[in-house]
């Protein structure tokens, strides 16, 4: 049986293969005595065509997944002679690329994960007739993820309320929620602290703008980091492209604080971001589907600060499916500043019925078995049935 995975733009549209993958792998094991003989059941290969970097590389890499480029178009939602450039010349490279890399494996089933780098693939599948499987994690659909419904078999959804931006594929649509990393129970909260050098048992803020920072979340903490340092430890994920200038400012703002070994300021975190996850008693963050399904998974008391300019507003939309169920703190990035972000982040470190109810809320909103389901339907989708 083969499968080939496809996706790339952002983080978001690669890191969920990470459990998807898993979820394969255990789903062919629990049914391959069951599987019919045109499949070669007895075998499972796992392929990743698409847009690479270094980054996603490694990441296949871990998992014994072979990583082929496929080149794509980018359509950008600004002016520019490069976005030509890419439909005219790199999209249609992309796509006789993609026939030919998927005429080599013809897979029983491609898996989307959406993003341009995932269109080429997809679009070499649906020539071939191979099936197709999209997830979906925002709210409201991406511009690749949009274009290719149509040529879907099946469309997995990471909330609910995204059916109401999809009647036309209505019948397609399965709610699966959205993957995430394997947190297993290597960790309890404090030895997860304790793995990250904060002391156990002092309330810990954990600080993420997404996978390429958020200057105006930065400048914001920096601005009443000498406040909140006298209540909490603070984790910073500051992005890569601002660790060096925020971590400075930082450092001269705490150099007289006896409490300046409670903040730490890193550019991103890899495999250690699990337990920073499970040490984190509350968290400021955007609102990516990625994100938001871990803090749901792992019941953070939260506060959302989607980003401005996201893509079809999807990151406004995405916190406000959070606040709609009572999960999340919403501060629109029109109105941050550095008091109301103080105020946001001091009331959740003290008023715990809110702190409850919150983590009670975001239950909802959690799907623990996002990954298998996704693995259940690409199976159905490969032995040649559509999933109802």
């Amino acid at each position: 049986m083969r499968i080939v995975l496809t996706g790339g733009g952002s983080g978001g549209h690669v890191m969920p293969f990470e459990s998807i993958i898993e979820a394969l792998r255990t789903e062919h094991l629990k049914t391959k005595s069951t599987l019919p003989g045109f499949l070669d059941p007895t075998e499972l290969h796992i392929f990743f065509l698409g847009v690479t970097t270094p980054e996603i590389t490694e990441l296949f890499k871990r998992y014994d997944v072979p990583v082929q480029h496929v080149p794509s178009g980018k359509m950008r939602r600004y002016a520019s002679a490069l976005t030509i450039i890419d439909i005219l010349f790199k999209l249609p490279i992309g796509i006789i690329v993609a026939l030919w890399r998927m005429w080599r494996i013809m897979p029983d089933v491609v898996v989307s994960k959406g993003g341009y780098g995932s269109v080429p693939s997809v679009l070499a599948a649906y020539i071939y007739r191979i099936p197709i499987l999209l997830h979906e994690s925002d709210v409201v659909p991406g511009s690749a993820n949009k274009s290719l419904m149509k040529f879907a078999s099946a469309i997995s959804i990471g909330f609910a309320v995204s059916k109401e931006y999809l009647p036309k594929v209505a019948r397609k649509l399965f709610l699966t929620g959205t993957p995430v990393r394997t947190i297993g129970q290597q960790y309890t909260k404090q030895s997860a602290k304790k793995t990250l050098g904060f002391p156990e048992h002092e309330p810990l803020l954990l600080v993420m703008g997404g996978s390429q920072g958020a200057k105006q979340i930065n400048e914001s903490l920096l601005a009443i980091l000498p406040t909140i340092i006298t209540k909490m430890c603070v984790l910073h994920i500051t992005g890569t492209t601002q660790y060096e200038a925020v971590t400075k400012v930082a450092s001269e703002i705490l150099a007289h604080s006896p409490r300046k070994t409670l903040y730490k300021g890193v550019p991103y975190l890899g495999e250690t971001m699990i337990s920073a996850l499970v040490a984190a008693d509350l968290a400021v963050a955007r609102a990516g589907a990625s994100s938001l399904a871990e803090i749901a998974r792992l019941r953070i008391p939260s506060l959302l600060i989607p980003l401005a300019d996201s893509a079809n507003d999807h990151q406004r939309k995405n916190a406000l499916a959070f606040e709609a169920a009572g999960a999340a703190l919403i501060l629109d990035p029109s109105n941050l500043s550095p008091h109301l972000l103080e105020q946001g982040i001091l009331r959740l470190v003290s008023d715990i019925p809110l702190k409850e109810t919150l983590a009670k809320n975001v239950q909802a909103l959690d799907f623990p078995n996002a990954a298998s389901d996704i693995a259940k339907l690409v199976f159905q989708l490969a032995t040649g049935f559509r999933p109802v």
